[in-house]
């Protein structure tokens, strides 16, 4: 795969992971439940928002290593281009 391809594949499966979340607390909104139920499901739902939470934070943490990696090559090719590298 591709890390253009990787980007979009790991969007959807985020998006995936919030309707579920999203769907699970209407649900909860539309049952008759205990709050002791209602507690350990919403605990559920906060771990789950946490997962998506660290995922996102891990995608942004690698995002920005590839804009540091761009970065260094276009500070190359500009020096090359302007001639300033043959100082």
């Amino acid at each position: 795969m591709t890390p253009a391809n990787e980007p979009n594949d790991n969007d959807r499966r985020i998006d995936r992971q919030l309707r579920t979340i999203a769907r699970r607390v209407n649900r909860l909104e539309d049952t008759q439940v205990t709050w002791g139920e209602l507690n350990i499901e919403f605990d559920r739902l906060y771990d789950e928002v946490a997962e998506v939470r660290a995922d996102l934070k891990a995608d942004i943490s690698e995002l920005k290593g590839y804009i540091a990696t761009l970065n260094g090559k276009m500070d190359v090719l500009l020096s090359h281009i302007t001639g300033s590298g043959n100082q």
